[in-house]
This record gives structure tokens, sequence and C-alpha cells, in this order.
């Protein structure tokens, strides 16, 4: 389990590469907007896997004083 700022900075250096490849790979996927939505869909589905799974606990930087129930 990764908690706190480290997981903060793992998820946001995640986003940022994954939104890199993103713009990166659309020049190649020029006529295949669903197949652009789907990766991203899948990239965040990962994220969102991790955490529910809670191998990341997040932090939100300190934002959210309480866990949202």
């Amino acid at each position: 389990m990764i908690k706190g700022l480290f997981a903060d900075i793992i998820i946001t250096v995640y986003l940022l590469v994954t939104l890199l490849f993103r713009i990166f790979a659309e020049p190649a996927l020029e006529n295949h907007p669903f197949i652009s939505i789907a990766a991203g869909a899948v990239l965040l589905l990962f994220i969102w896997a991790l955490i529910k799974t809670n191998i990341l606990v997040p932090s939100y930087f300190g934002l959210l004083k309480n866990k949202p129930k």
C-alpha cells in the first residue's frame, strides 16, 4: 500500500505520462476517434482500480481532510 504524498506524485506522473502518450498518439489515430477514447478510458480505469483496491491511497495533496464516503 502506497500512501500520502508519494501516492499523489505517482498518480500525477501517471496522468501526465498518459496525457503525453495520447497527445503523441493522436496523429496516428486521426480517423479513429473511438480507439482514442477507449485508450483513454482504459488508462483511467487502471489508475481507478489501483485506488479502489487500496494499492494507492492518495491524500489529494492534503485538500480533503476527511475521507469521502
